[in-house]
C-alpha cells in the first residue's frame, strides 16, 4: 500500500514527465511512415490494433501518441507506478499486471481493452530485457486476440542515451524522429510461438533500420 509520500512522488513525477513529453515533442521534427495506414485508422477508432516497438523508445512513442486511444501494459512494481502516472497525465491508458508470474491477469485486461475498441502498444523486450529480444507475451496476445501485430521502428537524432539495460533513448530538443510501421504479422501464419517471435524480431529489426535510414534522407 503506497504511503501519502509515495502518492505525492508518483503524482509529481507524472506531471513532470507528461510536461516534458509535451515540451520536447513540440520541438521535434517527426517523420511518420505508415504504408498500411493502421495508425490513421486506429486514431479514428476504426479498428483496434496491436503495435510493438522496442522498450528504449517508450518515451518517444508516448510523446507522439498523447491522447491517442491506446493502452500500454505496465508492471506492478514501483517503477511501473511512476510510468503509469506519466501515461495518465499524458492521456495514455495503462493496464497494470505482472509480467513475471504468467501474466494471466494482464493478458485478460489487454484482451478486454481490445474488445472495447482500444489499441494496445507493447514492448516485446520489456520490462526487463534482454534488449531487442522478443518475449512470448506478445505472441500469446496475438494468438488469443486473433489480431495482427504491427511492428514499429523508431529512430531519433540527436538523443540522450542512458546506461540502462535497454539503452533508453530520449530525443533532444529539435531532434529528428522517424517512426516506421512495418508489415503486420498474424500468429496463425507461423509455426507456434517461437516462429512468430523470431519473425517479429526480424521485422522489428528491419523497420528500425528503415527508421534510421529515414533520418539520413
Amino acid at each position: 500500500m503506497p504511503t501519502l509520500r509515495d502518492d505525492l512522488q508518483f503524482r509529481l513525477v507524472g506531471a513532470l514527465g507528461a510536461g516534458l513529453a509535451r515540451a520536447l515533442h513540440a520541438t521535434w521534427r517527426v517523420r511518420l511512415i505508415d504504408p498500411t495506414g493502421v495508425r490513421r485508422k486506429s486514431e479514428r477508432y476504426d479498428i483496434p490494433a496491436i503495435v510493438a516497438f522496442w522498450h528504449r523508445h517508450l518515451f518517444t512513442m508516448l510523446a507522439h501518441h498523447r491522447g491517442f486511444r491506446v493502452c500500454v501494459p505496465v508492471s506492478e512494481h514501483r517503477d511501473g507506478e511512476f510510468i503509469a502516472h506519466v501515461m495518465e497525465r499524458a492521456g495514455v491508458a495503462s493496464e497494470r499486471g505482472s509480467t513475471s508470474h504468467g501474466g494471466i491477469g494482464l493478458l485478460k485486461g489487454l484482451l478486454r481493452r481490445l474488445e472495447e475498441g482500444w489499441s494496445v502498444a507493447v514492448t516485446p523486450d520489456g520490462p526487463r530485457g534482454p534488449r531487442y529480444s522478443v518475449q512470448p507475451g506478445v505472441a500469446l496476445l496475438a494468438r488469443r486476440s486473433g489480431l495482427p501485430v504491427h511492428p514499429v521502428g523508431v529512430a531519433a537524432r540527436p538523443a540522450w542515451v542512458f546506461s540502462s539495460w535497454d539503452r533508453f533513448a530520449l530525443p533532444k530538443p529539435w531532434a529528428r524522429v522517424a517512426i516506421v510501421f512495418g508489415r503486420p504479422l498474424v500468429y496463425a501464419d507461423y509455426s507456434g510461438t517461437d516462429g512468430f517471435c523470431a519473425a517479429l524480431g526480424r521485422e522489428m529489426g528491419r523497420v528500425t533500420h528503415q527508421a534510421q535510414q529515414a533520418l539520413r534522407a
